[in-house]
């Protein structure tokens, strides 16, 4: 709080303000004060008077350190600090329906997402519809995509400056291991220099005085070895060696972002040091999305990001995948058969993720209206059931009804392909086949011909 309060303070750039504080005043209706303040803005100053102080830093500065504090501070409409949260844009996006910032949610165990939430808290007029969301892996991916090769040109400019700040930080290590080696070289010296004035006949003040120097030597004899192993491990200057593998790192960005070391907040850092938003207008209807990534300057660029959707039906490619899954159908082609050809000619299915399976495949088939013969209403005539149903209605599983089939107990005919059986039973059928059904074995009920011999079917 101390130094939240210099930064804050006017005098720190030399100037005078008053008052620094603004008391709040109570809602009779709520009890709660409003509009007080306890830093107020420079702006909002009744009294400012400028270079009436020496100051540390210019009025330009002051400023700019006003707005980067209020940027910092996690709150709506603030970018906010960089922080250890695995989302990399935090802060950063914005929805452009709306134009505010879109807010980084952690629900549960499950990934980050960006979602903007104007159109609840609000009410915002002339929306039709929320704002929407979108995972924060989607939009990451891009954005360091396009920041890296942003950064590749400057890969000299940056092992330059990246060997100049190592050898700049190791210089600084070694000037305060010499302050600390010149601390303790006083401090023996005057150790020394009280132990030879003291007087021979005071035997007790010199040998304390000589182990208070014993004591010191010791403590100067640490700290130079410890110097020593410092200075081999680390020298004052960079080796021809060092300087190499921190060339070798700025030039591969892509390895140093991707490097263990590389915490997520400086992976941060690096993108708002050359990305000032984000902005994103999420399409609910479409897993097509337009993004803008404005660069610090002012510069902008549009991109076109697939994101991941629900439903078949907004996937981008959608016309061309039912046509095609249309062909390998009429081609005769299995699910299991169609799901592999449709991978290994790079379709993707919703959310992005996986690939195509065999059940996926049986369920868009049949919302396509191309299911196979089995269950299709229209290849029953009267009295007849695939077997699954005539189970289901008797009460029995359907291996027994195929084991019926098998013996001969129960009329069948096949589908045209071939394929699938459909078996017949009228109601004196189904009275008769619950009874043979409540047999336990089938050898006793093969003794009841009453109950195996199906009765003779009328032709059509």
């Amino acid at each position: 709080m101390r130094i939240l309060a210099i930064l804050r303070h006017p005098f720190y750039a030399g100037t005078y303000g008053f008052p620094l504080h603004r008391s709040g005043k109570k809602n009779p209706l709520t009890g709660v004060a409003e509009g007080g303040k306890w830093f107020v803005p420079p702006d909002e100053l009744p009294v400012l008077i400028r270079d009436r102080l020496p100051a540390y830093i210019t009025w330009e500065q002051y400023l700019a350190n006003q707005e980067q504090l209020q940027q910092n501070r996690a709150l709506k409409g603030s970018r906010g600090a960089p922080r250890r949260g695995e989302a990399l844009l935090a802060g950063l996006v914005v929805c452009e329906k709306c134009g505010h910032h879109m807010s980084t949610r952690y629900p549960g165990d499950k990934k980050p997402s960006y979602q903007c939430h104007e159109y609840y808290t609000e009410a915002m007029a002339g929306l039709p519809e929320p704002c929407g969301r979108i995972a924060a892996a989607t939009l990451d991916d891009l954005v360091a995509r396009e920041v890296l090769r942003a950064l590749e040109p400057a890969a000299l400019e940056l092992s330059l400056r990246a060997s100049d700040d190592v050898e700049h930080n190791r210089q600084r290590l070694h000037e305060q291991w010499h302050l600390r080696l010149e601390r303790v070289r006083q401090e023996a010296a005057r150790a020394e220099r009280q132990y030879q004035l003291a007087e021979p006949e005071n035997r007790l003040v010199a040998r304390t005085l000589e182990a208070r120097w014993e004591e010191t030597l010791k403590r100067q004899r640490q700290e130079e070895e410890e110097y020593d192993r410092f200075l081999a491990q680390q020298p004052a200057t960079l080796s021809p060696a060092e300087r190499q593998r921190i060339r070798a790192l700025s030039e591969n960005i892509t390895q140093l972002w991707d490097d263990a070391g590389t915490s997520v907040i400086d992976r941060k850092q690096i993108v708002r040091c050359v990305v000032e938003r984000v902005m994103i207008a999420v399409d609910r209807t479409s897993e097509l999305n337009n993004v803008t990534i404005v660069w610090q300057g002012g510069m902008t660029t549009s991109y076109q990001l697939a994101r991941p959707v629900m439903s078949f039906e907004q996937l981008k490619d959608y016309r061309r995948l039912t046509e095609r899954i249309r062909e390998l159908h009429a081609a005769g082609l299995h699910h299991v058969q169609i799901a592999e050809t449709l991978n290994r000619e790079g379709a993707v299915p919703p959310r992005r993720r996986g690939v195509f399976t065999k059940s996926g495949i049986g369920d868009l088939i049949r919302r396509l209206g191309l299911a196979g013969e089995l269950f299709r209403k229209d290849l029953l005539q009267r009295n007849e059931w695939w077997i699954p149903d005539l189970a289901r209605e008797l009460g029995v599983i359907a291996v027994k009804v195929h084991y019926w089939v098998k013996r001969g107990w129960i009329h069948y005919r096949r589908t045209p392909t071939g394929k699938h059986l459909i078996v017949w039973a009228d109601e004196g059928e189904l009275l008769r086949l619950r009874k043979l059904a409540g047999k336990k074995s089938s050898w006793f009920a093969a003794k009841h011909p009453e109950l195996v011999i199906p009765k003779k079917r009328r032709a059509k």
